[in-house]
């Protein structure tokens, strides 16, 4: 079991580190990550998103169980979030930050650590485990970081409008209930042919986006504000995925979807969402400290969740 798990985590894991020391020993310098980070957040992670989503069967046995229990971990994020923030007394940039680095997980680093564990087996749960968790988590960040910065949530409609992973979520949702009752048009070589240049650009690039996570931690941001920066990794990597694999046991969900719950919302938070903070001038700093102590926490924490589950 001990060398299964390392063999499943470990390649994930090294890039993230490799990115890290990239950055660390400038192989590409400073002022270039911000706009990989982009490229990541409006194409690579959309394109990456809208295939998996698209293809994904949201009515299959046993969708409702694991599509609410991913919707109700991310709802369990936002509260926590929400609650911890006002016992500290939070300002509502930091809450902002807080209820973004709790609320969203790594989907690259779960797409990668699904398929090593579970190889093409996985490709059943992972669409109805993202799909819920993506579109309420996208939606809750970018409102999160709008509302700040415009000062009212109708304020912060046109940047949820314009937001590109929230676009390729609800796209790909929409293709995956609507395809199956269309009959077909094109040869579907014709639609493989069409998709083909998005699974390129999105499968072609979880490598990059896992070297830019590892790129972008700064250990330098773990001073102060030590409580936030606990209370985001504690809540992302620690208390989700357990409530998550509670509710999971409860409702009856199947053993393999239960695993890669737990797989999905343990993980850190994602790349992205610092990207996010610096478009709406957010508390982008305190951002990079809580995704990076919520990768370190991650790194010890969920190999030996994954275990444990896979016991049960």
């Amino acid at each position: 079991m001990t060398l299964q798990i390392l063999a499943v985590f470990f390649p994930a894991f090294a890039l993230v580190a490799f990115g890290y020391l990239a950055r660390r020993w400038q192989i590409i310098p400073d002022g270039q990550w911000r706009g990989i980070n982009l490229m990541n957040y409006r194409i690579l992670l959309p394109a990456i998103l809208f295939v998996v989503l698209a293809q994904a069967d949201l009515t299959g046995p046993g969708a409702a169980i694991v599509t609410g229990v991913s919707a109700l971990g991310i709802l369990a994020a936002l509260a926590l979030a929400l609650l911890i923030a006002r016992l500290l007394k939070a300002s509502a940039r930091e809450t902002a930050a807080l209820v973004a680095v709790a609320c969203v997980w790594n989907v690259v680093l779960f797409i990668t650590l699904a398929d090593r564990l579970h190889g093409e087996e996985a490709e059943t749960w992972t669409g109805m485990i993202m799909a819920p968790g993506l579109v309420l988590a996208t939606i809750i960040i970018v409102s999160a970081f709008a509302i700040t910065r415009e000062g009212s949530a109708s304020k912060a409609v046109p940047a949820l409008v314009r937001d590109p992973v929230l676009i390729a979520c609800l796209a790909g949702v929409t293709v995956s209930f609507i395809a199956p009752l269309i009959p077909p048009v094109l040869p579907e070589i014709v639609v493989e042919a069409l998709i083909a240049p998005l699974e390129l650009a999105g499968f072609g690039s979880l490598a990059l986006v896992l070297i830019t996570t590892g790129a972008g931690l700064d250990f330098s941001a773990l001073k102060g504000r030590i409580r936030l920066l606990l209370s985001a990794a504690v809540i992302r990597s620690v208390m989700i995925p357990l409530l998550v694999l509670g509710a999971a046991l409860v409702f009856g969900a199947d053993a393999q979807a239960t695993t890669l719950l737990v797989l999905a919302t343990g993980g850190p938070s994602a790349a992205f969402v610092y990207a996010v903070a610096s478009e709406f001038n957010g508390e982008s700093g305190l951002v990079a400290g809580m995704i990076t102590l919520s990768v370190l926490v991650s790194a010890v924490v969920l190999p030996v969740l994954t275990a444990l589950t896979l016991l049960l």
